[in-house]
């Protein structure tokens, strides 16, 4: 018999989630999860978790609950452990108390891990506190389902003077005023609606109880009735969303330098690394030179000779790489490049060996739809293509800034989506930013293909947009 944990996923950004949490997901056998989840946190389970999509759909085709509770049941009956991962807290509004009854009734081990509620998140990150001193002493929070029944007691609600706080009430709001003015509540109540609360393309909808019904109001979205609707206590240096693309070491190293300086960080296209399956034996001895074009080809290579079991000491060649991130990549065996160009680039690199080593041999070890501008200089030489790259995950990101880390990743990303106007687009070098020329966008050009200029490159064009903007 396995295990059922449920989770509370917080209010959608995938860094409000608790360690605990993430931690679960990270290692669960399966994850159960709803809409609104953030995509960071379902692609953050591994590779082998079977992921179950069972969200609830506004307007659309909805599971029923008791089908969700034989789902989670009967995975925790074949032995799995099971994270059953709820927007917002189990508890508030998300029905996590009737899949808990449903495991206790089939004799299922399970254990309930806290969320953080958007009914108290999303105002807050909007600006808005829900209780305040002096102001508000208390906060209700209500469901919008209920708007047309008599469960909810509108004539106790008109009368509070704290804050109340509607879920799931978009579409019911203007039936929800009616009710509230109807029992006596002031008119001129502030409101205010926040819409995808937290997320880079967040809406405020500030307004009063009579005119609320005459706004349109998209979910999700949380809207908050009372005085503390008036406020406005966000910073005007709102944290920016910048979107990635590229290979799985190239996110997380540039990934770890934006959250280093606060950025919210979304995963536009996920490339991944596929070793390509090479049925000759590659010997090394023939050739003066190994040439490498990307750290994907470092570790490709490596692992290669690693699975062959050749000894290194026996690895006498000299060894090209095309920038400091490939040297460094080198050094993690212990082994230091002898050739680096000043400049990061495929074109640098042949012109670099051309002049150097024009009349060696050398083997060229790199990506199968790599840049083939090495070949316009280098003379002399083998290539071995050793990996491939593909699209794994591709998703259309509300931001500030998106980031390319190659053309493969630029053509894979506009074949399906467009930039928008107001959005900074960075490219890592000349041939990826050649890649959107072409594509009918500018961007900025990086002076060198590293995580360190395209976050310099980043925060140069905040400076602009502060000093535009005063």
């Amino acid at each position: 018999m396995g295990k059922v944990y449920i989770v509370g996923a917080g209010p959608g950004d995938s860094e409000l989630i608790s360690v605990r949490g993430k931690r679960l997901v990270e290692n669960c056998d399966v994850l159960i999860y709803d809409r609104l989840i953030s995509d960071d946190i379902i692609m953050s389970a591994g590779k082998d978790c079977e992921k179950i999509y069972v969200g609830k759909e506004n307007g659309g085709h909805s599971i029923r609950q008791e089908k969700i509770n034989k789902i989670i049941i009967d995975k925790a009956r074949q032995g799995h452990i099971v994270v059953r991962l709820k927007g917002g807290d189990p508890f508030v509004f998300g029905r996590g108390g009737e899949e808990v009854l449903a495991l206790m009734e089939s004799n299922i081990d399970f254990e309930v891990v806290p969320g953080i509620t958007s009914a108290i998140a999303v105002p807050e990150i909007g600006g808005i506190p829900v209780t305040h001193r002096g102001i508000s002493q208390d906060i209700h929070i209500v469901t919008g389902h209920t708007a047309e029944t008599e469960i909810t007691d509108y004539e106790a609600l008109a009368r509070t003077k704290g804050t109340i706080v509607f879920l799931m009430a978009a579409h019911s709001i203007g039936s929800i005023a009616e009710r509230l003015m109807e029992y006596g509540m002031d008119p001129k109540t502030p409101v205010a609606a926040i819409e995808r609360g937290g997320a880079a393309d967040e809406r405020i909808i500030r307004t009063d109880l009579k005119n609320i019904r005459y706004e349109r109001i998209k979910p999700p979205a949380v809207i908050v009735v009372g005085k503390t609707a008036e406020f406005d206590m966000v910073s005007e240096s709102k944290r920016k969303t910048v979107a990635i693309t590229g290979t799985e070491d190239f996110r997380n190293r540039l990934k770890a330098k934006l959250l280093k300086k606060d950025y919210i960080v979304k995963e536009a296209c996920r490339l991944e690394t596929v070793p390509n399956d090479i049925d000759i034996d590659i010997d090394t001895d023939e050739y003066d030179w190994l040439v490498f074009t990307g750290r994907n080809g470092v570790r490709i290579f490596f692992d290669y000779i690693k699975n062959r079991k050749k000894d290194l000491r026996n690895l006498k060649n000299k060894i090209a790489v095309i920038g400091q991130g490939t040297y460094d990549a080198l050094a993690e065996y212990g082994i230091y490049a002898d050739y680096m160009p000043p400049v990061y680039t495929s074109e640098e690199l042949g012109k670099g060996l051309n002049n150097i080593a024009e009349n060696e041999s050398k083997l060229i070890l790199r990506a199968e739809n790599g840049s083939e501008e090495i070949y316009k200089y280098i003379k002399n030489y083998r290539e071995v293509k050793l990996y491939s790259t593909k699209a794994e995950y591709i998703t259309q990101c509300a931001e500030d800034y998106i980031v390319f880390g190659s053309s493969l990743g630029v053509n894979t990303y506009l074949d399906r989506y467009d930039i928008k106007d107001s959005t900074g687009i960075i490219a890592i070098g000349e041939v990826t930013c050649k890649a959107l020329r072409t594509r009918g966008y500018d961007a900025y050009c990086c002076k060198s293909p590293t995580v360190e200029d395209i976050v310099e490159a980043i925060d140069r064009y905040e400076k602009i947009k502060t000093i535009e903007n005063k």
